[in-house]
């Protein structure tokens, strides 16, 4: 998910932003480390301004999210959902990267072992983390409360889950898509239609296909930007234009609701499995940003402290989107140890006012956190590629423990929650960790 600026280096040397900076290839394309960087802020901001938590009437702490409580907010989320773009991004990148792997005779699984192992080292420290948590919490007899945090804390999870599967398909993908990118491109729409028909249809199962599909199409997306299939210029923001056209209509005259993003209660829900709508909106935000992408790289190509700033942020992005949750789970349980949760109406000035501190907090709590966690992160970028002790297909198993092992954690309930942390350490030290990702 990340491509390297400078060459691979030994984990003990110590590598700066600037000197990653001042090894930028002069063609390289700026923007998609500026939109990665981006989608990582915009998600963890969404986040914290939708996160509730308030004082009941009688004191107790209710928590969700504002959309629940407020659905007239939806339209915001058209402004903070990033994903599509980042998948398109991931898949640009992916490309990149794939070019370079198999110029050298590389083989698919290797490839994705390194993207694995960059992506998951972050992660494997959170999950220690919430597994010491656990472990103490249950001692002292609030394991359930623990267990609720731990959920929230995974909210970000779901993207690795759909991330790492479309990881392990990408080498297989991308040279049939330039072999015939019309037929994949529309076989793969053409799946989608049906499946999502076959939601509405009240067909059970078959339409969660749609998670590995749907944000496979943004993935491919990304690389039709890399091989330069899409339009350019003007033709490209009137290929926006439309594109925003049919999201608006899809909402407003389409069973599909405003909210771009998952909420508890929520009908049709736009991301449980990707639907036309986010198909929609997503190609509307990406090709915006796409249309924006040579002056986005023009601007950073002038300035060096602008794009030193980018790579210093790239480094420790995924620390950031792993533990923000985190952060606020922990800002929560301050304030509510203290009695600082406010009774306040979700949505009203007051509650707006009474985030400002919550976030605020976070944000102390986040900065430190990935201080230390990101030395992890950049440990696992620059670290020289281990070759993976297996087959295609042991490798596409271990993609799907990975995932499962996320969408368990993610899911709710003390049991799965054990099992999803748990798995993703056995599936780290047993088969993905080398001495230098350690």
């Amino acid at each position: 998910m990340t491509t390297t600026l400078a060459p691979q280096q030994s984990p003990s040397t110590r590598v700066t932003a600037a000197t990653m900076a001042a090894h930028t290839r002069s063609d390289r394309n700026r923007a998609v480390d500026l939109y990665r960087v981006v989608a990582m802020a915009a998600v963890a901001i969404g986040h914290w301004l939708a996160l509730v938590a308030v004082a009941g009437p009688d004191g107790e702490l209710i928590t969700g999210n504002a959309l629940e409580f407020v659905p007239s907010m939806a339209p915001i989320t058209w402004l903070l959902q990033v994903m599509p773009l980042f998948f398109v991004v991931g898949g640009f990148s992916s490309a990149l990267s794939l070019d370079s792997h198999n110029t050298g005779g590389g083989r698919p699984q290797d490839w994705v072992a390194a993207r694995m192992r960059r992506m998951l080292a972050p992660a494997v420290v959170l999950a220690g983390t919430w597994v010491g948590i656990l472990g103490a919490a249950t001692a002292l007899g609030v394991g359930s409360l623990a267990g609720a945090g731990a959920v929230a804390a995974a909210i970000p999870l779901w993207f690795l889950a759909n991330y790492t599967i479309d990881t392990a398909l990408a080498p297989y993908v991308l040279p049939r898509f330039r072999r015939n990118p019309g037929l994949v491109a529309g076989g793969l729409l053409g799946a989608f239609a049906l499946f999502e028909a076959l939601r509405f249809a009240g067909v059970p199962y078959l339409p969660h296909v749609n998670w590995v599909i749907g944000w496979l199409l943004f993935q491919v997306a990304g690389f039709a930007w890399r091989d330069g299939f899409l339009p350019t210029g003007r033709r490209l923001l009137a290929t926006a234009s439309a594109l925003w056209a049919a999201a608006v209509a899809g909402v407003t005259f389409g069973p599909w609701p405003v909210a771009m993003v998952h909420h508890p209660g929520l009908e049709n829900s736009p991301t449980h499995p990707p639907s036309v709508a986010l198909l929609l909106f997503g190609a509307a935000y990406s090709a915006t940003a796409l249309a924006a992408a040579p002056r986005a790289t023009a601007w950073l190509s002038r300035s060096p402290r602008a794009w030193t700033a980018v790579v210093a942020a790239n480094s420790a992005a995924m620390s950031v989107y792993l533990w923000h949750m985190t952060a606020a789970v922990a800002a929560t349980a301050l304030f509510h140890a203290f009695g600082l949760i406010p009774s306040v109406t979700v949505g009203s000035v007051g509650w707006w006012v009474a985030k400002i501190p919550m976030i605020g907090l976070s944000l102390l709590i986040l900065v430190p956190i990935v201080a230390v966690v990101s030395r992890v992160e950049r440990r696992a970028l620059l670290a020289p590629r281990q070759p993976w002790q297996g087959g295609a297909a042991s490798m596409f198993v271990l993609a799907a423990a990975v995932s499962t092992s996320m969408k368990l954690w993610s899911g709710g309930g003390i049991g799965p929650v054990a099992l999803g942390t748990t798995g993703l350490l056995i599936i780290w030290f047993g088969w993905l960790r080398t001495p230098t990702t350690a």
